[in-house]
């Protein structure tokens, strides 16, 4: 048998009409996929060429391709039957999306590196007070989409501001400030900004101590309304 490698496809076919200043959209959706069954056929066959002179003893009428109708079809009735089952169900959940391709990717098919990157330091006020939270941030895009400021509840700076909350600049939407152990005091200012739609770390403290995810990205990677600021301006 043989995978659809479904993302990686992609891809390669799209570089191919970029090559011929084509864009995928511009043939619309089944020719787009009548181009990539072209290549399937092409890098297929050479795959199994390849794996024949490997010595791969086969029983080649017998192959199969995880889009072949049958097995399509099986695929679908599984599917429906454990969505039936309560097996397979929608939620809110953070994916790692491809705002270019408007696909989401599985973990396996993204590379982290690391970047030397910097630190931007913002001022959130506290509501009904003088007073203001510097955080520390690498993120300061996400700032709009925050849900809380978080402090480590053993930093003796920040005791007095249990039950208060401070507000995000620009729009003055006051948020909680929570407490839990995962700051680490030392970094930045011991401040850290939640931001549960955007990163791993800040949803799973979100789910803990149930805030807001506040979803600010359209699919091309602009802002949406949720941002009430820069609505349609590009992340970067």
């Amino acid at each position: 048998g043989t995978d659809h490698a479904g993302i990686a496809t992609q891809m390669v076919v799209e570089r191919q009409l970029a090559e011929k200043n084509i864009n995928r959209r511009d043939l619309g959706r089944d020719g787009f996929v009548e181009k990539i069954w072209e290549w399937k056929a092409e890098s297929g066959g050479m795959i199994h060429k390849q794996l024949r002179r490997l010595g791969a003893s086969a029983d080649w009428q017998r192959e199969r391709f995880t889009m072949d109708d049958g097995l399509s079809a099986a695929v679908i009735k599984s599917f429906v039957q454990m969505h039936r089952e309560g097996l397979i169900y929608r939620d809110k959940r953070l994916v790692n999306w491809d705002p270019k391709r408007k696909t989401a990717l599985s973990d396996e098919e993204v590379y982290h590196t690391e970047e030397n990157s910097r630190l931007f330091y913002i001022k959130y006020k506290i509501e009904g007070e003088d007073g203001f939270l510097t955080v520390a941030t690498t993120r300061p895009e996400t700032l709009l989409g925050d849900a809380a400021i978080c402090v480590n509840p053993n930093d003796a700076r920040f005791a007095h501001l249990k039950g208060k909350k401070a507000l995000i600049p620009l729009v003055d939407r006051a948020v909680p400030i929570i407490f839990d152990e995962y700051v680490d005091i030392e970094f930045g200012t011991g401040c850290l900004k939640v931001t549960p739609a955007h990163d791993i770390n800040d949803y799973n403290l979100g789910v803990k101590h149930g805030l807001e995810s506040i979803d600010i990205l359209n699919d091309d990677g602009t802002l949406n309304e949720n941002a009430k600021l820069y609505i349609g301006v590009d992340r970067f």
